[in-house]
C-alpha cells in the first residue's frame, strides 16, 4: 500500500495529478466531463501513440474521474526541469517545438508542464489527450501555449503566469526570453531556441573542466602511455595531435562566431532593423539568397530585389496576389542589373499602367511566361480579347485560355440577354425565339459556371 510520502501532487488545467513511481493518476471533476458511460473514456486506452504514455486504467466515483497512465521512472515531470542545466532546458524546449504535437492530432493535447515528462537530452512524452468526452481549453492559440511552455521551462514563472501575464515575464526576462515572447510563429521561436542552445552548449564546452587545454593534456597523456611507437613516432604523433586539436578548436571558435552573428541577426529581425540583420547574416556566412529571403519574408521587397534580383518575380507575384499591383510602379533595379531583368520590370510597369504601346512593342520579344500571362490578363480586364489572344498564341497558358473563354462567354451571354429583351410582343414567332434565346442563356450560364470553377 502506497503512503502519502510515495507520490507528488501537481495541478494542471482541469484538475490534479498524483505522480507515483510507476504510474500517473489524473483526478478530474466529472462536472467538467461530458461522457455518459465510462466506456466512452475507455476508448482512449487504444491510442497507442509513441508520443504519449499509455492510458492503462479508467475509474470513477460520484464526483471524480480517475485516469491512470503508465510511467517510466527514469522520465521526470517537466515541472522539475528548473533543477537542470540551462543546456538541458533548451534541448527539451527544442524537442517540444520540433515535435509540434498540437498539429499532430485533431484532439486536444495539454502541454501544461505537469502533463509532460522528459529525459535529458531530447526525449519527451505527453499524457493528457482529450476527446469530446473530456474537458478541453481553446481560449489560447497554439502559438501562445507554446510560448508559455517554453517560457515556463526557461524561467521560474509558472505556466499560468507565462500564458496570461506575458508583460510581467517580459519585464523580468533576459534577451532570450524577450525574443521568445516576440516570436510571431512557432518556427521562429524554434530557430531562436536552437541558436541559444548552440551558443550555451559551446560555451559550456569552452568553460567547463573539459576545456581545450585539458583536452590537449589528455591527448599528451595518451601519447605518453603508448609504448608501441618509438620516441620519434611519439613526438611526431604528439605534434600531429596538437595541430589537429588546434584545428578542431579553431573550427569550433569560427562556428561559434558565426552562431553569435546568427543570434544577432535574429535579434535585429525582432527589432525590425533589417539592414543590421542583413549585415549580421552576411558575417554569419549566409548567402545573398538567404538575406534576400529574410527581407522578403519581412515585407522589405525593394531590399530583397536589391540583394538578389531573382526575387523580382516573387515580389511582383506577391503584389498581384495581394491586389497591390500599383506598388510595382515604385520598384527599381540597381545599375548593375542584367538587361533581361531591366526589360522585365519595364514591361511589368507598362502592364500595370496599361501602356498598350509599350506592351505591344514588348510582346514579340517577350520570353517570360509569367509576365506574358499578366499582360494577357490586363488586356482582358480592359475588354481587349483580340490582344489577349495574341499573347495566348505566343504563350499557351491554361489560366489565360480559360479567362479568354470566360470573357467571350460573358460577352455572348450579355448579347443574348439583350436579344431576348428585344423580342417584340407582337412577333408571331415570339415563343419560338424566346425559347431559343433562353436555351442559349442556360447553356452559356452553365459554361460560365464551369469556367469560373476552373479558375
Amino acid at each position: 500500500m502506497l503512503g502519502w510520502q510515495d507520490f507528488k501532487v501537481m495541478n494542471f488545467e482541469f484538475g490534479s495529478i498524483k505522480l507515483f513511481k510507476e504510474k500517473i493518476v489524473y483526478e478530474i471533476s466529472k462536472k467538467l466531463c461530458s461522457y455518459e458511460q465510462i466506456e466512452d473514456i475507455e476508448s482512449l486506452k487504444k491510442q497507442n501513440d509513441v508520443h504519449f504514455f499509455n492510458l492503462i486504467q479508467v475509474e470513477e466515483d460520484d464526483h471524480t474521474l480517475y485516469l491512470h497512465y503508465e510511467r517510466l521512472e527514469s522520465m521526470k515531470s517537466l515541472t522539475m526541469i528548473n533543477k537542470e542545466e540551462y543546456s538541458v532546458k533548451l534541448s527539451i524546449a527544442q524537442t517540444l517545438l520540433r515535435e509540434n504535437i498540437l498539429q499532430q492530432t485533431s484532439d486536444f493535447v495539454s502541454i501544461h508542464p505537469a502533463t509532460i515528462f522528459y529525459y535529458p537530452m531530447q526525449t519527451v512524452k505527453y499524457t493528457y489527450l482529450a476527446t469530446d468526452a473530456l474537458p478541453q481549453e481553446h481560449k489560447y492559440s497554439n502559438l501562445d501555449r507554446y510560448k508559455a511552455l517554453v517560457l515556463a521551462i526557461l524561467t521560474n514563472f509558472s505556466y499560468e503566469t507565462c500564458l496570461g501575464e506575458k508583460e510581467e515575464v517580459l519585464k523580468r526576462g533576459n534577451e532570450l526570453v524577450k525574443a521568445v515572447i516576440q516570436a510571431s510563429t512557432r518556427q521562429e521561436m524554434l530557430l531562436i531556441v536552437e541558436e541559444a542552445y548552440n551558443f550555451v552548449t559551446y560555451d559550456y564546452i569552452q568553460h567547463n573542466s573539459t576545456n581545450k587545454e585539458k583536452l590537449k593534456k589528455r591527448t599528451l597523456y595518451a601519447l605518453a602511455a603508448s609504448v608501441l611507437f618509438s620516441f620519434t613516432a611519439v613526438g611526431f604523433t604528439k605534434q600531429h595531435a596538437n595541430v589537429q586539436q588546434e584545428q578542431i578548436v579553431q573550427a569550433m571558435e569560427q562556428d561559434m562566431e558565426q552562431k553569435n552573428y546568427s543570434l544577432e541577426a535574429n535579434q535585429q529581425i525582432v527589432n525590425e532593423d533589417y539592414e543590421k540583420a542583413a549585415i549580421a547574416m552576411e558575417k554569419a556566412g549566409e548567402s545573398k539568397e538567404d538575406i534576400a529571403s529574410m527581407y522578403f519574408e519581412n515585407s522589405q521587397y525593394q531590399q530583397a530585389i536589391d540583394t538578389d534580383v531573382s526575387f523580382l518575380e516573387p515580389v511582383i507575384a506577391h503584389y498581384y496576389d495581394n491586389d497591390q499591383s500599383e506598388a510595382i510602379l515604385d520598384l527599381m533595379l540597381t545599375e548593375v542589373a542584367e538587361e533581361d531583368d531591366t526589360t522585365k520590370l519595364e514591361t511589368e510597369k507598362a502592364i500595370v499602367a496599361y501602356d498598350t504601346a509599350t506592351m505591344s512593342s514588348a510582346l514579340p520579344f517577350l520570353e517570360d511566361e509569367e509576365t506574358a500571362v499578366r499582360m494577357g490578363m490586363a488586356y482582358l480586364t480592359n475588354d481587349d480579347v483580340t490582344s489577349a489572344q495574341k499573347v495566348l498564341k505566343k504563350f499557351p497558358s491554361a489560366p489565360l485560355e480559360n479567362k479568354i473563354k470566360l470573357k467571350q462567354a460573358e460577352k455572348e451571354l450579355a448579347k443574348t440577354e439583350e436579344e431576348l429583351k428585344a423580342i417584340k410582343e407582337d412577333d408571331k414567332k415570339k415563343e419560338e425565339k424566346q425559347k431559343l434565346q433562353n436555351d442559349k442563356i442556360a447553356a452559356l450560364t452553365k459554361e460560365i459556371e464551369t469556367l469560373q470553377n476552373n479558375e
